[in-house]
């Protein structure tokens, strides 16, 4: 009998109490859902909720019978209320039913200053209560914002970690809510002081760097048309946005013109899924042969007009918008002063020496400098973000995503009609809507398994490599009006069936596969054959 756990079963006391609650529940219940009267409703939903305030059906039985007694019963339900979150801080009912009882209220809301007290005590007791949190928001006006962040600054003094205080700061400074904009340089300065005091206190913990990016971010820019690509042979007009968007086919806010007559449309996303895209196409009637064919285009939340002239004798006719550089590395960088952007990243780099493993500085740092100097700084960034990968191994595949990002920048940034990011470690291709003007790209010797979903932004492309990746399968890939050459070298392809829509790809004419499993597989070949009759399919 030796080493063997004792288990004390229940006294026989607890355990008649609790069969002794658990009949009362099950009886009131029965009675609820019974049909009681409004009175009773309110008696037996009072009696469960005070054990257990987390039964939804009590709360939606009370809020139905209160409206039927009439009367001033909100003061008598807020400390109901309160009751219940003395037993379950967190219960989502006893907080809705909370905000339900506020709304009720006409001029001013009722409880408005008790539901502050109460929410400080449940901070008290866990800073992290982000019900609490949500609440004391609702009931703030906005000209109680200073106090608040004095608050919030009090609860960060007594523990630097306190992740919701930084995000409630966050919201009482406008960021959040989508609203567009920097903050003024004084708020910037003392908020940057604060996050400086957070991160030397320790280096270590993230809430003060996500916070410190929140600061010097923005909300994102609305999306607006970067490129127009009409082609004459394939009949299609492409618009290419700077974010994916979702044109309602009903009431388009996508519309174009071609010599002043309206498209008709309907308009696709090029990613074949009724789903937000980069790109998006509208078919074209036969524009005229003999005479300049002229389009526009408007997108009615931006209101701008692109145009673009199709010429007589040319294929296809496109416009780009100039690219910004800081787009590019960071796109929701709100701090124009550069200044401030050079301080931080002098304070990151002194952290450093003395915390040379800091997750948080060396992203921040990172990001920092290819906002800076992105060109003139690549080779410390990348060994920045080679310090973060190793440090955070567990993280590895966003660090890889943020590297991916960094690359695919600097070559769009040096780009004419060829770019060549060849063995970059490379494991997602963003920035595919700022390539639209290639013929020829080069994604050979990275870490991609699959074709890039947005890859139907590239509408000039001509030649794509993508050998020594990990693809095994096409997939949903946009056809590709103008590429004649996709090589999959070296790529474990293993079934014809896999490569089947490329057969959708109207000039694919030469197709390579050489040391792919498909090469060796018995038949491989020739199904594939019948499968891209038209196609030159190599082996080696």
């Amino acid at each position: 009998m030796h080493g063997r756990l004792k288990l004390r079963p229940p006294d026989a006391a607890r355990r008649r109490q609790r069969e002794e609650k658990l009949r009362h529940y099950r009886e009131a219940m029965d009675a609820l859902l019974g049909g009681a009267p409004p009175a009773q409703v309110l008696a037996l939903t009072g009696s469960v909720l005070a054990a257990n305030p987390d039964v939804g059906t009590c709360w939606n039985r009370r809020r139905r019978a209160l409206g039927e007694l009439g009367g001033d019963w909100v003061p008598s339900e807020l400390a109901l209320v309160a009751q219940c979150l003395a037993v379950n801080p967190k219960s989502y009912g006893a907080w809705h039913h909370r905000a339900w009882l506020l709304a009720q209220g006409t001029a001013a809301p009722p409880g408005g200053q008790e539901g502050l007290a109460l929410c400080e005590r449940l901070l008290a007791a866990d800073p992290r209560n982000f019900h609490a949190w949500e609440h004391r928001r609702a009931l703030l006006a906005p000209q109680d914002a200073e106090a608040e962040l004095a608050f919030a600054g009090a609860l960060l003094s007594r523990d630097f970690s306190n992740f919701s205080a930084w995000h409630h700061r966050l919201r009482l400074l406008g960021h959040g809510r989508g609203r567009p904009g920097a903050l003024p340089a004084s708020r910037v300065k003392a908020e940057l002081e604060l996050v400086q005091n957070a991160v030397f206190t320790d280096p270590t913990d993230q809430s003060a760097w996500v916070y410190l990016r929140c600061i010097l971010s923005r909300a994102p820019p609305p999306p607006r048309v970067i490129c127009v690509h009409v082609d004459r042979e394939d009949a299609t007009l492409a618009v290419i946005f700077s974010r994916p968007v979702k044109v309602n086919p009903e009431c388009p806010e996508l519309t174009a013109t071609l010599d002043g007559s309206a498209l008709p449309g309907p308009w696709r996303s090029a990613e074949g899924r009724p789903r937000p895209s980069h790109t998006w196409l509208c078919d074209l009637p036969a524009p005229p042969t003999e005479s300049p064919a002229h389009l526009e285009v408007t997108w009615a939340p931006d209101s701008a007009l692109c145009r673009v002239t199709l010429q007589p004798g040319e294929d296809e006719a496109w416009w780009q918008e100039p690219i910004v550089e800081r787009e590019l590395f960071w796109p929701e960088l709100g701090v124009a002063d550069a200044q401030v952007l050079q301080e931080q990243a002098r304070m990151c780099q002194e952290l450093l020496e003395l915390e040379p493993q800091s997750r948080g500085c060396l992203l921040t740092l990172a990001l920092l400098l290819a906002a800076l100097e992105p060109r003139g700084r690549a080779r410390e960034i990348r060994e920045h973000l080679g310090t973060l990968r190793d440090a955070d191994p567990l993280r590895a595949g966003f660090v890889a995503d943020v590297r991916s990002r960094f690359e695919a920048a600097l070559g769009v940034l040096g780009a004419g009609e060829g770019l060549s990011l060849s063995h970059q470690g490379l494991t997602s291709l963003p920035l595919v809507e700022r390539m639209s003007a290639l013929t020829r790209l080069d994604l050979s010797g990275n870490e991609l398994r699959a074709l890039p979903a947005p890859l139907g932004a590239l509408r000039r492309l001509r030649e794509l490599d993508l050998s020594g990746n990990h693809v095994t399968e096409v997939g949903v890939a946009t056809p590709l009006p103008r590429l004649r050459l996709l090589r999959l070298d070296r790529n474990p392809i293993g079934h014809a069936p896999a490569l089947a829509p490329l057969a959708a790809w109207p000039r694919l004419a030469l197709l390579g596969l050489a040391e792919t499993p498909l090469a060796s597989a018995p038949g491989g070949p020739a199904h594939l054959a019948e499968l891209l009759p038209g196609v030159d399919v190599t082996f080696s």
